[in-house]
Order: structure tokens, then C-alpha cells, then sequence
């Protein structure tokens, strides 16, 4: 499974999570699906965020 993140205006029916201080705003059906995913910044080598499911295997976006 893979996910994006984008930047977009929120919609009446989204559903916002807060976490260690950042508001993610998404779809209420992804609400279940990112459940246990960790999400970190790579400046390093890519400039590039990795989603991370500890249920799963990892990818970038």
C-alpha cells in the first residue's frame, strides 16, 4: 500500500489527527489504514519523507 502526502484545504468531512504537534488532515476511510504508520523526514541523503507501517514493510513517497 502506499500513501502521499500533499498539501490541500480541508474539506467539512475530513477527519484531523494531531501528533507530536502537526495536525494531519485526511479522508475518514485512510483514518483505519495508517494506523500504526510512523512518518520522518530524511534531509540527508534524499529531502524526502518515509512512511514507515510496523505492521508492514516500509516506502518513501
Amino acid at each position: 500500500m502506499r500513501f502521499r502526502l500533499a498539501l490541500d484545504e480541508s474539506k467539512d468531512y475530513d477527519k484531523s489527527v494531531e501528533a507530536h504537534g502537526i495536525t494531519f488532515v485526511m479522508d475518514p476511510f485512510a483514518v483505519a489504514l495508517i494506523e500504526g504508520i510512523q512518518i520522518d523526514y530524511d534531509d540527508i541523503v534524499e529531502d524526502d519523507f518515509i512512511v514507515t507501517n510496523t505492521a508492514g514493510p516500509s516506502s518513501s513517497c
